[in-house]
């Protein structure tokens, strides 16, 4: 029976001296969670000694289970913008050749077909992005998501909003004796330029000049006119805009107009541009220009992706438009600690685990992302090189027991 007890005990230790070993040897794997051995001891009791008359010395140890450690790693900034750290509670999901797996390894990378993937090529799943102006939230079947890398095409501007402060303590002007005249100064008070875009997306400067008109009512009206330019700073077209009035107390009563030009040198299509003035006031303030919104695009090509804390894998353009393309989605479990560890940084749901949550980052107890970082191992190094040196005493300890029952063995056989 002793060697038995000696030989389930050199069992524990080697099992021990294995759980830290690994352990050591994944100190630099990113998104590793350490694990610790349990043991349990053992006895095997007769009738006799079930009645509680007579004690049994114990048969040994057994090792029960490995428990995994799910405390987070340290957060180590990478700067490269597909790498992504989980910060709270949650795992990656990704797809497998033998299913769903689950990961905290954020080490991510976009495939020859535009697939957002981990460095082993296992597909992140994610959620697909709204439709635009829907107003939803990412939602839906888990699928891949896939980041396109094609070219926007440009977009003409067809709105234009400003709102301005006109200054009431400029002076009126006669527009009957001065008429607008883009080359004089004198016939407008106050002038705003922007940038617009055709439809083959050539930036045009925009022009809006504005007149504070005489004998027009009190307050006086403040008449607009426009001119358009092309980045040789060649005029194109130009024209009258609305007329804007406003009440007593300075806010605007009415003033839109629009812009149009039939026809454009490069060839793009007929330009028309609703210009709004909403917002606008006048007062004694210095003329400027409170906002400015307008909706054309030059286009752009691709130039990277950025993931945002709650999930939204953000494709980026060289115009500087951004397109949310999908949002990737975390999985959590009732009980981690039944996850079954594989390969490749990934765990596998079981029984124990429980079936997978999931959700999107920031939402329903799971953590939020962070890009450009990446999620260390768990494994403190300083205890685990401490718990070596035990497990190995242990272990020779156990091989001393087992040499000493050999030779008591010896001795007996040896008896006459």
């Amino acid at each position: 029976m002793s060697l038995s007890v000696e030989l389930s005990g050199l069992q524990a230790a080697q099992t021990d001296l294995d759980t830290i070993g690994n352990n050591i040897a994944n100190v630099g794997t990113v998104g590793f969670k350490a694990s610790t051995p349990n043991f349990a001891d053992l006895y095997g009791t007769s009738l006799l000694g079930a009645t509680g008359t007579r004690l049994t010395p114990g048969s040994g140890v057994a090792t029960t289970n490995l428990s995994q450690v799910f405390t987070e790693g340290s957060v180590s900034q990478t700067g490269n913008p597909f790498d992504v750290a989980i910060n709270g509670n949650g795992f990656f999901q990704v797809q497998t050749p033998s299913g769903i797996a689950y990961s905290r390894d954020g080490s991510l990378q976009l495939n020859g077909s535009g697939d957002l993937t981990n460095d082993t090529g296992s597909l992140v799943m994610g959620y697909s992005a709204p439709a635009t102006g829907s107003g939803t939230v990412a939602a839906g079947v888990l699928g891949p998501i896939q980041v396109s890398q094609s070219d926007i095409a440009p977009v003409a501007t067809s709105t234009l909003t400003m709102d301005v402060n006109l200054p009431s303590t400029d002076t009126p002007i006669d527009t009957t004796t001065s008429p607008f005249n883009v080359s004089s100064p004198a016939s407008y008070n106050q002038s705003s330029t922007t940038t617009v875009y055709d439809s083959l997306g050539a930036p045009l400067t925009l022009t809006t000049y504005f007149t504070q008109a005489a004998g027009s009512g009190s307050p006086p009206a403040w008449q607009t006119h426009w001119q358009l330019s092309n980045a040789a700073n060649t005029a194109l077209a130009s024209g009258s805009g609305g007329t804007l009035t406003f009440d007593s107390s300075g806010g605007l009563t009415a003033g839109s107009g629009t812009i149009s030009v039939a026809t454009l040198p490069n060839g793009a299509a007929p330009l028309s541009i609703a210009q709004s003035f909403s917002g606008s006031t006048l007062s004694d303030l210095a003329f400027g220009v409170n906002s400015l919104s307008s909706n054309g695009s030059p286009g752009g090509q691709f130039s990277g992706i950025q993931i945002a804390t709650n999930g939204d894998v953000v494709a980026q353009y060289s115009d500087g438009s951004t397109k949310t393309v999908g949002t990737i989605g975390l999985a959590n479990f009732q009980n981690p600690q039944g996850l079954i560890p594989t390969s490749e940084n990934n765990w596998l749901a079981s029984v124990s685990s429980g079936q997978a949550v999931t959700n999107t980052p920031g939402t329903a107890g799971l953590g939020t992302l962070e890009s450009g970082a990446l999620e260390g191992s768990n494994v403190d190094l300083s205890t685990q090189l401490v718990n070596l040196i035990v497990a190995q005493q242990a272990y020779q300890a156990n091989v001393q027991g087992i040499n000493v029952d050999q030779q008591d063995v010896q001795k007996l056989l040896t008896l006459q």
